[in-house]
């Protein structure tokens, strides 16, 4: 099928462009969650052993917010597993409706006032991008934390010599820490000018990136209901081609 190696470049292309992009929102999300916070809400390997440790020497407001982070993290995790559960690929409306409520749980942080409150809604709304992106045929993709990620990376540079190196999977994984390092500095700069408003600009990013899939995954559709519809190329039996007579 000679347009097929296109078709899987412009797919792998979509992807690369689609996980870094998210892996920098939450970049982002993250820093201005620790400025705000002072508690990361897209990590959850340091909070849960700083929640081990807060169990032998209780901290009870530090206890509930990591508590509070970790639960939303996981209905997020869960709600994006069960809007996508049906589906198969990259993008589609139901991915468009991650992102939508993602969006809607940052604005949904930005004007609640209770730390704890805040912190939960953050932390759910990168648990569903999270799941959203694991969720990849093919891959799964982290975007709001990268102790995997570095893991992965590693065991493709070590098994290069012998296996080759896979420079697909090690340019995905590399872009997105690349662009979560990009997004948590942009965090910084203007988390620390604007604080907790500064998470409408994630979730701006969000709506677009949700609306970008809905339309692609519309256009694919027609294309994909014309290429079905289409009549085949007419061809003329032997009967037809025979001499009258």
């Amino acid at each position: 099928m000679p347009h097929t190696p296109t078709r899987e470049t412009r797919q792998r292309v979509l992807v690369l462009g689609y996980s870094g992009l998210l892996a920098g929102i939450a970049g982002f999300i993250n820093s201005v969650a620790l400025l705000v916070l002072t508690f990361p809400v897209g990590n959850l390997t340091a909070l849960s052993t700083k929640l081990g440790m807060d169990s032998a020497n209780p901290l009870l407001y530090e206890s509930c917010m990591i508590a509070l982070i970790v639960g939303g993290f996981l209905a997020g995790a869960a709600g994006a597993g069960a809007v996508l559960a049906p589906v198969q690929t990259h993008t589609s409306a139901r991915h468009a409706a991650v992102l939508l409520a993602e969006a809607a749980l940052l604005v949904a942080a930005v004007g609640i006032e209770i730390p704890g409150f805040k912190a939960l809604l953050a932390a759910a709304a990168c648990g569903l991008q999270n799941a959203m992106t694991s969720n990849s045929p093919g891959m799964a993709i982290r975007t709001t934390h990268f102790t995997g990620t570095i893991t992965d990376l590693g065991l493709i540079l070590g098994r290069s010599r012998r296996h080759g190196m896979d420079k697909w999977k090690a340019a995905v994984l590399t872009t997105t820490v690349v662009l979560f390092v990009g997004g948590g500095a942009t965090g910084a700069l203007i988390g620390g000018r604007f604080g907790h408003n500064a998470l409408l600009l994630p979730a701006a990013a969000c709506l677009a990136v949700a609306v970008a899939s809905l339309l692609y995954s519309r256009r694919r559709s027609t294309h994909l209901a014309r290429a079905i519809s289409a009549p085949e190329p007419a061809h003329r039996s032997l009967a037809d081609r025979a001499p009258a007579g």
